[in-house]
């Protein structure tokens, strides 16, 4: 069913003002829209309810999104969000680009008699593989084909409708399916969807270069491009690219982009009739690499076998080990991975630190992808994976007072203010600080050079600041060791029940009287960003105003009471045993929850260490309460072990 279209002026999430319709896709309908909060022109696709029914879709797709808002690459057209409105619509808002898609462009090309040369097809898919190779360093496409490729009127590639694949994939009445559009998607991609990979990417790159050069969709079989009047090079580069088993494609987007360009200046456009028509590369395309520079080898050197049928040869050439994924910005030097030891310590001058690394990765997750930015001299760099973010911090690259975004979920702070981080920056200072003192008596001992004696004296004086040290820091210690916390034995006495579990709810304690409060729309107050965020505190939610473009109809809800929160707590409540560490008995959480029953703001008050309230606070925000009415609701919950 055709949607509605949407009229001028209408306003949608709340920000997004439509201007124009652009077009009907085979999944939504594209609108020029501009953003009223920046003012900038975006295009914001709109796809209604019954072409994305099962709600497990709409969740996937915001997942992909939430992805490929993270990509910043020349030729990938920048994703910025989505969200549903109240009646169900889904929209998705990217980068406005004016120009046209690649399955646009041919089509007028085709009609109008022009082809593209093959250093003219090597040209755009060149910058097809530049995206490729960026974006697979955190995720993939999916389902690329002439329509998801941008020609701007400036002449820039851009790769588009990242996320999207998803559900063009999935969904088994799409449109797309029956058109030449699946062509371009590798076989795994049709026969299961979800099982799409880099490689799958590989695939539709070939096809697409198939396509530029022949005039023809990649529909099987295939006609060799060879039998056009193109080296039988081409058809091995080809094959492999579109070979049916993924383990024989190419590794990676770079290995295509090096065995296209190593065939250019060797290879003569075909004078074949069967792809006849005028040459014409004229459309201002950006030229990524200097075509002259490049060294080529001779003909056939590096395909020493002519391919006997249009299938995977394992005589094309074999492409180079892929490059690492750490990624290097100006001012932020490349983090020596190199320098970690088997415990995963920071090495410092070869030696490692005290610093408990698996601890610190803990509490930030221990995440593996690339989504620290920091920001210095006013400029973005990174993304940085946690590890490699601590080892900079160690190493003086990243101070307390330079801005950190992260990019799952869009909040920027300093990042002294990140409490993740707070156990590096006092190692990092304890570091520097030792550094300072070590280059002082260093200076100290050029500048006097007053003897053997004097020299053992300084270092009579240093070890024995360092003994003291020593003892110092061993007497403090022993306390604590006398009185080390047994979480078991705790658990143990509470099952036994020698002692026990108190819990409780105070609407007029430590929230200072905001208890049970349940809050409407409107404009966030308090300084406010008006939007919420994950990982928010319970001020932090406060403060923040709801956000209209992501509210549902709720009319046939119940309001979610205090009473509600305390309960569905209280079934929870022995999940927050392993956070205690026996710096306190008792602990007072503050809890927002929104109308669709997720946490979105929590704070843990009173006594206890600052690791044991981060581990209740996020053991809070995984717990799912009911769906309610309202906005958001304020609650205060505590629980105490009575000895």
């Amino acid at each position: 069913m055709t949607q509605q279209t949407l009229a001028e002026g209408t306003i949608i999430g709340g920000r997004f003002a439509v201007e124009q319709a652009v077009g009907q896709g085979d999944l939504g309908r594209v609108y020029k829209a501009r953003d009223t909060k920046n003012n900038n022109l975006i295009a914001l696709r709109a796809i209604g309810r019954d072409e994305i029914p099962d709600e497990a879709d709409v969740d996937r797709l915001r997942l992909r999104v939430k992805e490929a808002s993270a990509l910043t690459h020349r030729n990938i057209r920048s994703t910025f969000g989505m969200g549903v409105e109240e009646k169900g619509l889904v929209y998705v808002s990217v980068e406005w680009v004016e120009g046209r898609n690649l399955a646009t462009l041919l089509a007028a090309r085709n009609e109008a008699g022009k082809r593209f040369s093959f250093k003219g097809a090597y040209n755009i898919i060149g910058h097809v593989c530049n995206a490729l190779a960026y974006a697979h360093q955190k995720t993939y496409h999916g389902a690329l084909s002439p329509r998801s490729i941008m020609v701007s009127s400036s002449g820039r590639v851009k790769v588009s409708d990242w996320g999207l694949s998803t559900i063009r994939t999935r969904l088994a009445n799409y449109p797309g399916r029956k058109k030449d559009e699946s062509a371009f998607w590798a076989p795994e991609v049709i026969s299961k969807p979800g099982t799409a990979t880099a490689r799958s990417d590989i695939y539709s790159a070939g096809a697409l270069f198939y396509m530029l050069i022949t005039g023809s969709p990649p529909r099987r079989p295939l006609r060799a491009p060879s039998t056009l009047g193109f080296s039988k090079d081409v058809d091995a580069v080809i094959a492999r690219c579109m070979a049916a088993d993924p383990m024989q494609r190419y590794e990676t987007a770079e290995a295509v982009k090096e065995a296209i360009s190593a065939l250019v200046k060797a290879i003569e456009t075909p004078t074949s009739q069967a792809v006849a028509g005028a040459v014409d590369d004229d459309l201002g395309i950006d030229v990524e690499v200097d075509l002259a520079s490049i060294g080529v080898p001779e003909p056939g050197a590096k395909f020493k076998q002519p391919v006997p049928t249009f299938s995977a040869s394992p005589t094309a050439p074999k492409p180079p080990p892929p490059k690492g994924p750490m990624l290097s910005a100006p001012g932020l030097p490349v983090p020596p991975s190199t320098d970690l030891g088997t415990d995963g310590d920071v090495l410092l001058g070869g030696r490692a630190s005290v610093i408990d690394m698996g601890a610190v990765l803990s509490s930030i997750g221990k995440s593996e992808a690339a989504r620290w930015m920091v920001q210095k001299d006013k400029f973005d760099h990174g993304p940085f994976t946690d590890r490699e973010l601590i080892q900079m911090i160690m190493l003086g690259e990243v101070v307390y007072k330079h801005n950190l975004l992260n990019m799952d979920t869009g909040v920027r702070k300093k990042l002294k203010a990140w409490p993740e981080f707070e156990d590096v920056l006092e190692k990092y200072r304890i570091k520097k600080k030792a550094e300072e003192e070590a280059a002082a008596l260093r200076k100290t001992e050029s500048a006097e050079k007053r003897g053997t004696a004097f020299k053992l004296m300084i270092a009579a004086i240093v070890v024995g600041a360092v003994g003291l040290a020593l003892g110092i820091y061993f007497v403090a210690l022993k306390p604590r060791e006398e009185k080390k916390f047994d979480r078991d034995e705790m658990i143990a006495k509470l099952d036994s029940g020698e002692i026990k579990l108190k819990l409780g709810s105070d609407p007029t304690g430590a929230g200072g009287g905001r208890g049970g409060k349940r809050r409407g729309g409107g404009k966030s107050g308090g300084g406010g960003s008006g939007e919420f965020v994950p990982g928010m505190s319970y001020e932090e939610a406060m403060a923040a105003g709801v956000d209209l473009g992501s509210l549902t109809n709720n009319a046939g809800q119940k309001q979610l009471t205090p009473e509600v929160i305390k309960n569905t707590m209280d079934r929870n409540v022995r999940r927050f045993l392993q956070c205690l560490d026996g710096s306190t008995n008792r602990v007072d959480m503050e809890i927002v929850v929104g109308n669709q029953g997720r946490v979105i703001g929590v704070s843990a008050r009173g006594k206890g260490s600052s690791g044991m309230k981060r581990c209740c606070e996020s053991i809070v925000r995984s717990v799912k309460f009911p769906p309610s009415s309202s906005p958001q609701t304020a609650a205060s919950w505590w629980f105490e072990v009575d000895y």
